[in-house]
């Protein structure tokens, strides 16, 4: 940047908003003709002057009511310091008329009420219903419960009477269901954190297969919402998939018990509805 420059540039965005006084006009004219630089800047400022306007005016399109009463209201004061108020009292509808110290506050207000709605609308759009967001937590746990699954830790716990000492941190009672006759082998147990709450994660083989059954406080963990309801030996069961991992889940008395694995969803529906 030249001196030069340095000079003009505090001129430039008045200079796009045509606020210039004419020598200070005239001085930024003759200093473009030769300077591709602060040309450019002129032409950025000017495209993204006109962005932003059209951006406003399709997120929130001007009454022709309220552009009306603008109109009045500015050619009224025209011709107010043109000094023809006798002019003004005979053209000007009074039913529509307003004097510009109302037009300020009135053009401000709807200004504030348009940039409220936008933001109350954009709000709404990223909170939506009640089972929208319902149905958002639930993915988010299923995710959750797909991950632990997959990138299992070391078991804390590989003593089934040990199994109540993670009690505390998961809130709910804990006993270790036997599925051997599955051919299930308990491996461990751990914690895992689940929704900003933990669940125990117990780890069985099945077949060299691993599976991962979480217990957890089914009050606060609504995975439900987003499987397929079926009964097992007339036990309610919800089965549904992610990302390869069959999950089926059920609930008694508060605590639930959401099995995750690579079995089928029949095999996987099973299992659960043996666990209590």
């Amino acid at each position: 940047m030249t001196s030069s420059c340095r000079q003009i540039a505090p001129l430039l965005e008045a200079f796009g908003d045509e606020e210039l006084a004419a020598d200070k006009l005239l001085e930024v004219e003759q200093h473009l003709v030769d300077c591709d630089t602060c040309g450019e800047r002129i032409r950025l400022n000017q495209a993204m002057h006109v962005s932003v306007r059209s951006a406003v005016r399709s997120a929130a399109p001007v009454m022709p009511s309220f552009e009306a009463r603008i109109a009045d209201a500015l050619r009224a004061e025209v011709l107010r310091e043109e000094g023809l108020d006798a002019v003004i009292e005979r053209e000007a509808p009074h039913s529509r008329m307003l004097s510009w110290r109302s037009v300020v506050p009135v053009a401000a207000a709807a200004a504030l009420t348009l940039v409220w709605a936008g933001s109350t609308s954009k709000q709404a759009q990223t909170q939506g219903s009640p089972t929208e967001a319902r149905l958002n937590t639930a993915d988010q746990l299923l995710e959750e419960l797909v991950d632990h699954h997959m990138n299992a830790r070391g078991p804390r716990v590989t003593e089934p009477a040990l199994l109540s000492q993670l009690e505390p941190e998961v809130g709910v009672p804990l006993n270790l269901p036997s599925l051997k006759a599955y051919g299930a082998r308990w491996e461990g147990a751990n914690v895992v954190p689940v929704n900003n709450l933990h669940a125990a994660s117990l780890r069985y083989n099945v077949g060299g297969r691993h599976v991962t059954l979480y217990v957890y406080n089914s009050t606060r963990v609504p995975i439900e919402s987003r499987l397929k309801a079926r009964t097992v030996r007339n036990e309610p069961v919800y089965v549904g998939s992610r990302r390869g991992v069959s999950i089926a889940a059920t609930e008694h008395r508060g605590v639930g018990y959401a099995l995750a694995s690579d079995l089928n969803d029949d095999e996987s529906a099973e299992l659960v509805a043996a666990v209590y």
